[in-house]
């Protein structure tokens, strides 16, 4: 009898740590991304100060969810030190790359001094370098708690099974002058996520 009170409540233990650490998972709380701050670099290399103003290229974490009543939408946030909505001299790219069934995906909104662009989401080349294919998504771009949020159609990301994993991935932002500027075109500010403190994969939901 003792040794089936035992088996229960240890049962009831392994329930209760599995359910915790699957509604924990992808949340602002327990991000698959945490990433070092204060770390935007020049040419995504070379350390520099004062960082203090570039806090609106500088994501602290990045997190995947899904919400049961919205079983085809999966959540991508970003979270920066500080979220502008206004640039008055710079384009700001915010990407968050990943793979899923061997293929590349990206989601990402750039910021011109003229304002937002739409959300986007598409698939990369081989390489992880160029998109292949993309189309507008839903998205909010909140600069009161300072997170990007992509709102992404399942069906436009490969269909991910309930269990399967996305891995890889990878977020970054980086700053140049606009196309229009007549100035340099190459990325002048980077962050990276070589130097992350904690990445792990997100697993599907529903």
């Amino acid at each position: 009898m003792m040794k089936k009170i035992v088996g229960i409540l240890v049962c009831m233990l392994l329930i209760l740590v599995s359910f915790s650490i699957c509604v924990s998972a992808g949340s602002e709380e327990d991000p698959e991304i945490v990433d070092r701050t204060f770390d935007v670099k020049l040419f995504g290399l070379i350390p520099f100060l004062p960082q203090m103003y570039f806090k609106n290229a500088d994501f602290e974490s990045v997190w995947f969810y899904e919400q049961v009543d919205h079983p085809d939408t999966l959540y991508i946030c970003m979270k920066l030190r500080e979220l502008k909505i206004i640039s008055e001299t710079y384009e700001f790219n915010y990407v968050v790359d990943w793979t899923y069934n061997n293929v590349n995906y990206g989601a990402f909104i750039r910021l011109f001094p003229q304002g937002l662009t739409s959300f986007l989401v598409g698939t990369l080349d081989e390489d992880g370098n160029d998109y292949v294919d993309y189309v507008v998504c839903e998205g909010t771009f909140n600069d009161e708690t300072n997170i990007i949020t992509w709102i992404i159609p399942k069906s436009e990301i490969g269909n991910p099974g309930k269990w399967t994993k996305i891995t890889n991935i990878f977020p970054f932002i980086n700053i140049r002058f606009p196309l229009d500027s007549g100035k340099v075109k190459f990325d002048l500010f980077k962050d990276l996520p070589w130097n992350v403190k904690i990445t792990k994969d997100y697993s599907i939901k529903y």
